[in-house]
């Protein structure tokens, strides 16, 4: 079938098939040029995403590491000796269970991680620990 008259009968038939199953919101989207129909090439593969970056590090190390750190400051230096990319910044960020924001820059990345896993332990043993005695 290689005459354009034929071939747009049949694309006809075949989109006429696929309206007539559609519910009764998506067809008035489709009158009311809110929705649109699009043509999928079944012969080319689809995209892909790219899978999820992997830190490229010991999560578990890197996490208790980070615990035995009693300092901010040796904290930010064990991080910045990873030198890990901010790809791989993200990913340790994620396995460790730290959302960062999507347009975070490295040092922040970084700066977050320290804060969540250093910096909240010394917070946390600050607050706790009792008052001086006083005389």
């Amino acid at each position: 079938m290689s005459d354009p008259a034929d071939l747009a009968h049949a694309v006809l038939l075949r989109v006429a098939e696929f309206v007539r199953a559609l519910p009764a919101d998506q067809l008035a989207a489709l009158a009311d040029g809110t929705a649109k129909l699009a043509v999928v090439d079944k012969t080319r593969p689809a995209a892909r995403k790219a899978a999820p970056a992997s830190a490229g590090v010991d999560t578990d190390r890197v996490r208790a590491d980070l615990a035995a750190i009693g300092d901010r400051a040796a904290g930010a230096r064990y991080l910045a000796d990873l030198k890990l990319t901010v790809a791989k910044l993200r990913a340790l960020a994620k396995e460790l269970g730290i959302t960062v924001p999507g347009k975070a820059r490295k040092a922040d990345i970084e700066h977050d991680i320290v804060q969540w896993t250093v910096g909240r332990r010394l917070d946390s043993a600050a607050v706790s620990r009792p008052p001086a005695a006083r005389d």
